[in-house]
């Protein structure tokens, strides 16, 4: 009988909370998260497990427990028995091909276009590391990408994808191109998931995966790109800074256009020099000061 039911339970979680929350609930034996809605202050999670053993309630409690969470920043609304047909069916469901410009689109590997008029197709099986292609902030990390190479009035040819998730980002700069990849991130999962995903863009021994900070990272790149939140960004700053060339650029997304002032706070070393919004969020291309002579503090746009 378990075998065609499956558990679904329904969270809301803070931004700040979200990413460990998933992270958890992925330890504890979930099966896959599905984003239903989204605002600046709240996110609303469903969590899925096949095990129908597993009681969806002391995982919720537990986490909330062990954080002191408050109803304000996680809040369980239901848990619920469905029947299904195929698991792997119904999630798939909500996975499709994300153009991103007129030369890349974001499929998952069961939903190829087959007369695609795009000359990328960056396969991406989704899994426990960020960056399916369908939220905004990894959209916008692709296009500032996309348009910095684009428009590079010198020949690039590294990136340091900080937070690199699913590697979604590292496997569009070597379709555009760059050729010295490195992709780090603190989770491990992330890490694994990530590699999977080069072996589907045929990008096997490519790309150098370390499971870090970027402290550990003693090398500069032409282009140092993170799409991570900006409680996460505020510690790595520093590293972020260091391995930048001085003719490299800062791509950052992952935060609110509310947050924009803070986050170029936090890099008042650094001159914004590309800007790009989608609905709430915010991406932002910065560089050193000293390359073209002006304010820490621009306020110029792409």
């Amino acid at each position: 009988m378990s075998e065609k039911n499956y558990q679904k339970m329904t969270v809301q979680v803070t931004p700040e909370w979200e990413e460990i929350f998933i992270v958890h609930c992925f330890e504890q034996g979930a099966t896959g998260i599905e984003h239903l809605f989204e605002t600046a202050s709240r996110i609303t999670l469903a969590v899925y497990f096949t095990n129908m053993s597993i009681q969806m309630q002391d995982i919720f409690t537990f986490f909330q427990h062990k954080y002191m969470l408050s109803p304000e920043k996680l809040r369980l609304i239901h848990c619920k028995i469905h029947q299904c047909k195929d698991w792997l069916l119904e999630w798939q469901k909500h996975f499709h091909p994300i153009p991103i410009n007129n030369e890349l689109i974001v499929c998952p590997p069961w939903e190829i276009p087959k007369d695609s008029v795009f000359q990328h197709h960056l396969l991406i099986n989704p899994g426990n590391g960020f960056g399916s292609g369908s939220h905004p902030s990894t959209i916008l990390a692709l296009k500032l990408l996309s348009t910095h190479i684009e428009n590079a009035q010198a020949p690039l040819n590294s990136i340091l994808d900080v937070g690199t998730g699913s590697g979604i980002l590292l496997i569009a700069s070597q379709f555009l191109g760059l050729k010295r990849l490195v992709g780090m991130d603190i989770d491990f999962p992330s890490v694994f998931d990530a590699q999977n995903n080069f072996q589907l863009n045929h990008m096997t021994g490519q790309v150098l995966s370390i499971c870090g900070s970027p402290e550990c990272v003693d090398s500069s790149f032409d282009i140092v790109i993170s799409n991570m939140m900006l409680q996460e960004l505020k510690p790595v700053r520093n590293a972020l800074k260091k391995n930048l060339k001085k003719t490299g650029v800062l791509i950052l997304s992952g935060f609110y256009l509310t947050q924009e002032e803070a986050v170029l706070d936090c890099f008042s070393e650094l001159e914004k020099v590309g800007q790009k919004t989608q609905d709430e969020w915010c991406g932002l291309i910065m560089k050193n000061c000293d390359q073209s002579n002006g304010s820490a503090r621009s306020k110029s746009g792409t």
